[in-house]
């Protein structure tokens, strides 16, 4: 638990400088290291499908980067979008984990519950209630479809884990496990959230 703690501070921080730079190369050379990371992983750990791996990996960075590059105030909203999806995991788990009963695919992910979804999703629409009334940006919808394609994003990689034999992706989060298994409900979140952004 303690390297679990130690490693959330220092994640958090550092996407925190990262984001708050505002500076492109920086950004664009931190995601770029966090899908290479994530490809390797995919590749090492034999999961099948590669190419549609590679896809959804660079998908998400590709957005990331093209994101933030069209205008610097999306730094701030990149930002939000991690934090959403960060929160709705956090609660989904916790609450799942504690109140828990109703399995959703268990035989994908046993851990994941229908009450853990739900207070995950509660959970994103009080966060974009609570941006709302301090940014006046219409959030609130699209945070609580993030958190829906978070949950979408855990069980796939859930998936090709269970399908492969293994509890983690990696050991290069102390306490975490892969990069993996950190960025696994951002990569469906983050690209579905940022499309309508740019739609809207």
């Amino acid at each position: 638990m303690f390297k679990r703690i130690i490693t959330s501070l220092f994640l958090i921080t550092l996407i925190s400088l990262i984001i708050l730079s505002s500076n492109i190369w920086i950004f664009a050379s931190s995601i770029f290291l966090i899908c290479s990371l994530g490809l390797y992983e995919w590749i090492k750990n034999s999961f099948s499908m590669t190419f549609v791996g590679l896809a959804i990996i660079l998908n998400f960075g590709f957005w990331s980067i093209y994101f933030v590059s069209t205008d610097e105030s999306n730094y701030v909203i990149f930002g939000l979008i991690i934090i959403n999806t960060a929160i709705f995991d956090t609660f989904a788990y916790v609450i799942g984990s504690k109140v828990g009963k109703r399995f959703i695919v268990k035989k994908i992910s046993p851990k994941k519950t229908l009450e853990g979804l739900i207070g995950g999703l509660f959970a994103t629409l009080v966060f974009g209630m609570l941006i709302e009334s301090m940014l006046f940006h219409d959030l609130l919808n699209i945070f609580i479809i993030g958190g829906f394609f978070a949950f979408i994003g855990d069980l796939f990689i859930s998936y090709f884990k269970r399908k492969s034999g293994v509890k983690d992706t990696g050991n290069i989060l102390p306490g975490h496990g892969g990069v993996l298994d950190r960025i696994d409900s951002h990569l469906f979140a983050t690209p579905v959230l940022i499309y309508i952004l740019l739609i809207l």
